[in-house]
């Protein structure tokens, strides 16, 4: 069995409300990825919210496995991040090809908003010289 331990996981909400209403967002076709840098933690820890709308039980089920895995098998996972994963209604008929791509573009943009947020934040922050 694979493991997908707690320390990876955000389990409260206050955790998945923080990262919503302070995250940045990206749409794919087949979800929605809210991603913000953690405070304090040098893990990415990652939440799931796959509504009725994506189906029944053991569909809902399937597609968060399937996201699940996608996040533990990422090569080279940006770290100190919270996300939060919204499955969308198109996902549960996914390919898991298709759903790949588009968890790592999406991911790839959140971490790259970020980095960019991160940056301005640094330039502001310094004072001018001269």
């Amino acid at each position: 069995m694979f493991a997908f331990p707690k320390l990876l996981r955000l389990r409260k909400r206050p955790e998945f409300t923080r990262t919503m209403d302070n995250g940045t967002k990206i749409v794919t076709p087949y979800l929605v990825m809210i991603g913000r840098r953690s405070s304090g933690s040098a893990t990415t820890r990652i939440g799931f919210i796959v509504s009725k709308k994506v189906g029944g039980a053991v569909t809902r089920n399937r597609v968060r496995r399937r996201l699940r895995e996608l996040f533990r098998t990422i090569p080279d996972r940006p770290l100190g991040m919270d996300l939060v994963v919204i499955a969308r209604g198109q996902a549960a008929g996914a390919e898991f090809e298709a759903l790949g791509q588009a968890f790592t573009f999406a991911l790839g943009k959140v971490n790259q908003r970020l980095e960019k947020d991160a940056a301005r934040a640094l330039a502001a922050a310094k004072p001018s010289l001269g």
